[in-house]
């Protein structure tokens, strides 16, 4: 197909007839000798490998063979993380296997998104509370952290139950590779000891707890360990290290020893406390406690003092780039002695799978990290950008951050998690910022700050500024989206424009403030910023599709060392390169499971087209391929499967110039457009694809 100029993308007929009759097979329980034979034909004609593994581990499990059923799941899995059918297997295998509680993962999986009730029974003794906090996990949404939808329990008269809470004070159940595990506290600075330990155990089981998101409740979750009553911490020779320790009763004594101190003091329940230590030190006190990871402190030549990453959510660079000294002052200013794209495009348009490729420089259908009411997680051989970075030495912090990347695993890097649901606006990250920094200079950092102000909401669900309310007429205040509309489907009315140019001139007023912090006590070779946006927004003009240049057309920019000074660039990148960027420019190494290629202005090969796709579930697929001249639109009416597969048979393409993308007065085509496109975005596509092949939900 690859050489094929005549059609866009053809199915595979034999492929897809021997998947059907595969299938039939299958539902027969017919797994004989004609079923292995076809199953080898399928293999041969190029059938998804996916699917072939699904029919190989349904013969295998008809075999009573669980140990080489779960090898093929697990593949499947690993390239179809949210399948039933693959769910199905893995339970299945599991249970052979005797591994009980990853089987009740894979069934938690089914009854959360099918409502197919767990099957397996285990002896009360084995519902321990870290099997039920899995299942719990498993049972949520993928972006809620640390809230659940179900905590689960059981009691032995009503047996497994479920309700809405959180986790509070506890640790987060999820990976063993991720250690140490994170324990969730709560964040103050300069409060009352134990005041948000105390607010959070009166709301944490009520029943609007997530909907309300706690009150935007702030909190502090840490890679910590628990230390039963006593924990002795031994900086190496001649360095020092600053360890934040969080109490677990409620105004703890704890007992501070070293060689030249021997005194008392006050833990906060769930909140840390930091002593900086230069010497073997022991702490005691009579109940428990939390050690968080350590923070180093010193400098070493390979590292820069402090590599910032400012995520500002919905940042619409196609609206913003010919305004950029009006509407944000400061940040042109800062960046001006930098780079900045014009033409960077984001994988997505929405947050949950853009900020996942960002820091995996993965794209969605590679990672998997796509369909945000399931959280599956990412596999620990891929590594994240803050593991990275971890692995460097540095202080790795992300002081605003909200649920999306912590129960999926793409955030696992980051020793600090300060998180709340809504609540990231950019005055506070830049105060919490600077005073973080300010009794932590000596030490290497790498922070991340993810910011909402100038995120569009339906004003249905979230109120919008003050100045937005205060400065509009009547007429234009009252222009809002009356329903709960998600943010990409959002219209270009008054109030919602307004909204977001209010939010881009607040972030820009307070990373003035920072910027100005960083000029006082930095020089430009001991950093590196980057600012990004993970998409734009669909309120400066009525959505035609949601991969529109106005959804998908998103900021870049960077300044530090290592960066050209002063350059405007309208070389084509993609939200994957700035992994690949920051590996360049802080020295990790980039794995070639990594969709993100370095761009050419740091030396790099550059990318032909950059990809931005919708893969939500129920919804049309889109896609924009955009090259420096031209680009390809695709779109599948039908909609995109749970697994994120649509029938890219179904496709219509169209051609444009990249000025005049969409406007179908500019459509054109040509034997060589299509040469150039359709090979590369054929092979973008290839994970993508399901050559209308589908598996029957459960129930059907």
């Amino acid at each position: 197909m690859q050489n094929d100029l005549a059609a866009f993308w053809r199915r595979s007929e034999r492929a897809h007839a021997l998947f059907y009759d595969l299938r039939d097979r299958s539902e027969r329980g017919a797994y004989d000798e004609e079923y292995l034979a076809r199953l080898a034909a399928y293999r041969a004609a190029g059938g998804n490998a996916v699917h072939a593994d699904i029919f190989a581990a349904l013969y295998l499990l008809a075999e009573d063979n669980p140990a080489d059923a779960a090898v093929c799941g697990e593949r499947a899995f690993r390239r179809r993380s949210v399948s039933h059918v693959v769910w199905g297997i893995l339970a299945r295998a599991y249970e052979g296997l005797g591994r009980y509680t990853d089987a009740l993962v894979m069934q938690a999986y089914a009854e959360n998104l099918f409502g197919t009730p767990m099957r397996l029974t285990l002896p009360p003794e084995e519902l321990t509370d870290a099997l039920l906090d899995r299942l719990t996990v498993a049972m949520g949404k993928a972006n809620y952290a640390p809230f659940t939808l179900r905590r689960m329990s059981y009691d032995a008269e009503k047996g497994l139950t479920d309700r809405a809470s959180c986790f509070a004070g506890e640790f987060l159940p999820i990976s063993p590779h991720i250690t140490p595990p994170y324990y969730v506290g709560v964040y103050t600075e300069q409060e009352l000891r134990g005041n948000k330990a105390w607010l959070l155990s009166l709301i944490r089981d009520d029943e609007n707890i997530s909907v309300f998101g706690a009150g935007d409740f702030n909190f502090d979750i840490m890679r910590a360990e628990r230390a039963p009553g006593r924990a002795v911490i031994s900086p190496a020779e001649g360095e020092q290290t600053v360890v934040p320790i969080l109490g677990m009763h409620p105004a703890q004594p704890v007992h501070v020893k070293a060689a030249d101190v021997d005194a008392e003091t006050y833990l906060s329940p769930a909140t840390p406390s930091f002593f900086r230590l230069d010497k073997e030190t022991t702490f005691s006190s009579e109940h428990a406690f939390v050690v968080g990871t350590p923070i180093r402190i010193g400098h070493a030549p390979h590292r820069r003092r402090l590599v910032l990453n400012i995520f500002v959510d919905a940042l619409p660079w196609a609206v913003l780039r010919d305004r950029f000294e009006e509407l944000m002052p400061n940040t042109s200013r800062f960046f001006s002695e930098g780079v900045i794209f014009d033409r960077h495009y984001s994988t997505a348009e929405y947050t949950y799978p853009s900020f996942a490729s960002i820091e995996t420089g993965m794209y969605a259908h590679h990672s998997q990290i796509f369909n945000e009411k399931i959280a599956v997680e990412l596999p620990p051989d891929y590594i994240t950008l803050s593991e990275r970075m971890k692995s460097l030495g540095y202080a790795t912090a992300s002081l605003m951050t909200d649920g999306n990347g912590i129960y999926n695993g793409t955030m696992r890097g980051y020793d600090r998690l300060i998180m709340t649901p809504y609540r990231m606006f950019a005055y506070e990250a830049a105060e919490r910022t600077v005073r973080h920094l300010d009794g932590l200079r000596d030490a290497d950092h790498f922070i991340l700050l993810h910011l909402m102000d100038a995120h569009p909401w339906s004003e249905a669900s979230m109120q919008p500024s003050t100045p937005t309310q205060t400065g509009l007429s009547l007429r234009e205040r009252l222009s809002g989206t009356k329903s709960n509309t998600p943010s990409p489907y959002l219209g270009a009315t008054p109030l919602n424009k307004e909204a977001c140019l209010q939010g881009i001139r607040s972030t820009d007023r307070a990373l003035g403030m920072l910027f100005s912090y960083l000029a006082e006590h930095y020089t430009p070779d001991e950093y590196l910023v980057t600012l990004y946006s993970d998409h734009g927004a669909s309120v400066f003009r009525d959505n035609e599709t949601v991969v529109e240049p106005h959804m998908t057309h998103a900021a870049w920019m960077m300044r530090g060392v290592g960066v050209p000074c002063s350059v405007h660039t309208d070389e084509v990148v993609s939200g994957v390169d700035i992994y690949p960027t920051l590996g360049a420019l802080c020295g990790f190494p980039v794995d070639e499971y990594v969709d993100g290629v370095l761009p050419k202005i740091f030396g790099g090969t550059g990318r032909e087209i950059a990809f931005s796709n919708s893969l939500f579930p129920t919804k049309a697929y889109y896609l924009a391929a955009r090259a420096p001249e031209y680009s390809m639109r695709v779109t599948v009416n039908s909609a995109v499967e749970v697994d994120g597969t649509a029938d890219i048979a179904e496709a219509q393409v169209q051609f444009y110039p990249s000025a005049h993308e969409g406007d179908e007065a500019y459509a054109i085509d040509s034997e060589e457009l299509r040469a150039f496109f359709y090979p590369r975005v054929r092979e973008f596509m290839r994970g993508i694809d399901n050559n209308g092949e589908i598996f029957p939900f459960p129930g059907t």
